[in-house]
């Protein structure tokens, strides 16, 4: 890592600042789409662990941006669009979010998702700001805080063998499971964990939190500091369903809804989602803000920031407010980069 402070920590060392390391929220591999949907929203998450329904073992992760891009250009999806629009009612056909998160695993393929509790927290940082991953597994850590080598990755197949722990963060996830004399565990890690466990270290990192926000917002791998990212916009008139596809096609996590003069409004994320059913998919084809409306969304007020931020500022910002991104703005709250979890990690390596 680029920040030698970081180097001497490790996954283990993240896992035990975060707390409990236990797994509420699971879905099985034969689970609907619908299903997925409902669990997160519930909880407020943005992904799941995947366990197979007949031998209990982990298969993968699931999240709502996987089920967003597998079923945003579903012929079945648009078609029931459409008949709600017209009818105000389900058309009674089976559609996309009846299919089951086995098809949605099945059709993406991505970096691994599982990591060792004894790994550099590099590799970790790595997982999340280079592949674009929300929530890694680490299948090596038991209860009591140490690493256990050669665990099996298993769900429980009841409540009644959990031992339920409060939560530090609804967006961690473990599971710990008695089978007979073994004990088997399994932790689960975010982004939101990785950014709290280098805010709390933030003593040691000195000028590297002074960065600009302007800079760390605009800045990526395979551009120079100087070449700002395109930021799409999306305003009042855009359909729900034409925002997601643009989310799709332009692989971002949010976009901004600006009014007729620019300035942004809201934001439209994958994560909105989630509460999708199929007795309102047809809110999909009305413009952004009757679609929140519609499913009840708060339409709340984007975290705002300007370019005299620095990166402990908007890290602060985001912890303390417990969003996901911070909208870089001019003077006119005109909308001229997005900064990510996903970018506050990357400027660490």
């Amino acid at each position: 890592m680029k920040t030698a402070a970081l180097e001497k920590y490790t996954v283990r060392d993240v896992l035990e600042y975060r707390g409990n390391p236990q797994l509420y929220h699971t879905i099985s591999d034969v689970g609907t789409i619908e299903d997925a949907l409902a669990l997160m929203h519930i909880h407020d998450i943005v992904s799941l662990p995947v366990f197979s329904s007949a031998s209990h073992s982990f298969v993968d992760i699931v999240s709502v941006y996987d089920i967003r891009d597998y079923i945003i250009y579903s012929k079945d999806l648009e078609e029931e669009v459409e008949f709600q629009l017209l009818s105000g009612r389900p058309s009674g056909n089976k559609t996309v979010l009846q299919d089951t998160i086995a098809q949605v695993v099945q059709s993406r393929k991505h970096a691994s998702q599982e990591i060792s509790a004894l790994a550099p927290l590099e590799e970790l940082v790595r997982m999340f700001a280079i592949h674009g991953q929300h929530r890694v597994l680490v299948a090596d850590f038991d209860v009591d805080g140490s690493a256990a080598k050669g665990s099996a990755v298993q769900v429980p197949e009841s409540d009644s063998k959990r031992k339920r722990l409060r939560s530090i963060d609804s967006g961690c996830s473990s599971v710990s499971l008695q089978s007979g004399d073994a004990h088997e565990t399994v932790c689960g890690l975010t982004q939101y964990d990785v950014v709290r466990f280098i805010q709390h270290h933030n003593h040691e990192l000195g000028s590297t939190l002074d960065a600009p926000a302007l800079v760390v917002a605009t800045t990526h791998e395979s551009l120079r500091p100087s070449e700002p990212r395109h930021l799409p916009h999306l305003t009042v008139r855009d359909t729900a369903l034409n925002a997601l596809r643009l989310l799709h096609d332009t692989h971002n996590s949010a976009l901004p809804v600006v009014d007729y003069d620019g300035r942004l409004i809201t934001e439209v994320a994958g994560t909105n989602l989630r509460s999708l059913t199929t007795y309102n998919i047809g809110l999909l084809g009305r413009p952004v803000l009757a679609y929140m409306f519609g499913m009840h969304l708060p339409v709340t007020n984007p975290y705002f920031i300007h370019e005299n931020f620095t990166l402990s500022q908007v890290m602060s910002g985001l912890l303390k407010m417990n969003c996901r991104r911070a909208w870089l703005v001019d003077s006119d709250e005109r909308p001229i980069a997005v900064l990510s979890l996903t970018d506050v990690l990357n400027h660490f390596l």
